[in-house]
């Protein structure tokens, strides 16, 4: 009976541990996401108002850009 007590000890705490990492994944992931996205952002910000000052693009958004 000790036995069983022990085993389901352990498979309870392997799966907090589990959790855990899955959760540390999961907000390292959200963190890098954002990152990339507000840089990528930025560069096309920067294209577009390079490409107004040429006068290549019109400074009015498309329906595809909002």
């Amino acid at each position: 009976m000790k036995t069983l007590i022990r085993r389901a000890r352990k498979s309870g705490q392997s799966l907090v541990e589990y959790g855990l990492v899955l959760a540390l994944i999961a907000i390292v992931a959200i963190l890098v996401v954002k990152a990339v996205g507000t840089q990528t952002t930025s560069t096309f910000d920067n294209v577009q108002s390079q490409m107004t000052s040429s006068g290549i693009a019109s400074t009015s958004p498309t329906a595809a850009s909002s």
